[in-house]
C-alpha cells in the first residue's frame, strides 16, 4: 500500500499502487509529482488499548449521570 499527502489540504490518500496519475480524493489537488511512499502499517497496541480505556471510562461516567439525574 502508497500513500501520498496532499501539500494543499494536508490529508493524506492511500492507493494499493504507486500509479503516476494519482488525485487527492479530498480537495482534487493533483498529486502526480508527489512522491509515493510506503504506507506505515504499525499497529500501536498500548495506544489503541488506552483510546479504549479512555472511551470506557466515558461511557461508564455517562450511565453515571444520566442515572443521577434521573434520581433528582
Amino acid at each position: 500500500m502508497y500513500t501520498k499527502q496532499c501539500l494543499r489540504c494536508e490529508n493524506k490518500s492511500f492507493s494499493s499502487a504507486s500509479a503516476r496519475e494519482w488525485e487527492c480524493p479530498y480537495c482534487g489537488k493533483d498529486l502526480a509529482e508527489e512522491k509515493a511512499r510506503r504506507a506505515n502499517h504499525n499497529i500501536n497496541i498500548q495506544s489503541i488499548y488506552r483510546i479504549l480505556l479512555q472511551k470506557k471510562g466515558f461511557e461508564v461516567y455517562r450511565q453515571t449521570a444520566y442515572l443521577s439525574s434521573r434520581s433528582n
